[in-house]
């Protein structure tokens, strides 16, 4: 999804993208393997298409770029414009994580990677109401009293209470017809701080939980 071009043979017989690899995962070069196919689908349309070999992995994808015109509409540069396979949305997150926010937090990615920022935001607010009822407060309660029982609490942290409210305000947002529509930059805002907010209030504390440093208590040796 975040495939870019990053060069053209002079000659137009062969260019590297870069991205995400769709078989690794990794962040990697793709260097053309084959001969391009031209494809002219208009008077003033062209696109090149060639199989091309992730860097990292050596697995393949069919890469195409594209003509786009200048701002003049006097010339014309390479761009490009899509690749196959995709991949799949990464959607892993800690299991230290309830399963109800988890589950939902796991289905906001997976919104976000298709690029449905209404329902990824819609989902980022679910999963912290479920996280507040884990938390013990009263199912019954509309989220905001929710938020500021669970900091009354002292479960949560003040900027935490305050990252919970944004997460609670951009759900509202994207459920409700409105005469804004949220934005990719809207729902990654969103997504970041539902992550940050398990991690602190879930992650973490489960990782502390595993070390104990203190110092073992030394037993004296019997008199002799």
């Amino acid at each position: 999804m975040d495939m870019r071009l990053s060069s053209v043979q002079a000659n137009g017989n062969g260019f590297v993208v870069h991205g995400t690899c769709p078989h690794c995962g990794a962040k990697a070069a793709f260097q053309s393997v084959t001969g391009t196919f031209d494809e002219h689908p208009g008077a003033w349309e062209n696109r090149m298409i060639a199989a091309a070999r992730c860097i990292a992995c050596n697995g393949y994808i069919l890469a195409i770029i594209k003509h786009v015109p200048d701002d003049t509409r006097t010339s014309y540069h390479w761009v490009y414009d899509v690749h196959y396979p995709l991949g799949k949305p990464d959607d892993t997150v800690s299991g230290s994580i309830p399963e109800g926010s988890r589950l939902d937090f796991q289905e906001a990615l997976r919104c976000r990677w298709v690029n449905a920022y209404n329902a990824a935001v819609e989902m980022c607010r679910r999963a912290l109401e479920s996280s507040c009822i884990q938390l013990g407060a009263d199912p019954k309660l509309v989220l905001n009293d929710m938020i500021e029982w669970v900091h009354a609490q002292g479960k949560i942290t003040t900027p935490l209470e305050d990252m919970a409210h944004k997460v609670k305000l951009g759900g509202n947002r994207a459920a409700h017809p409105s005469d804004r529509t949220l934005t990719l930059e809207d729902a990654d805002a969103v997504i970041e701080f539902t992550r940050e907010y398990f991690q602190h209030v879930y992650v973490m504390p489960a990782k502390m939980a595993k070390f104990n440093f203190d110092r073992p208590k030394t037993t004296t040796p019997p008199a002799r």
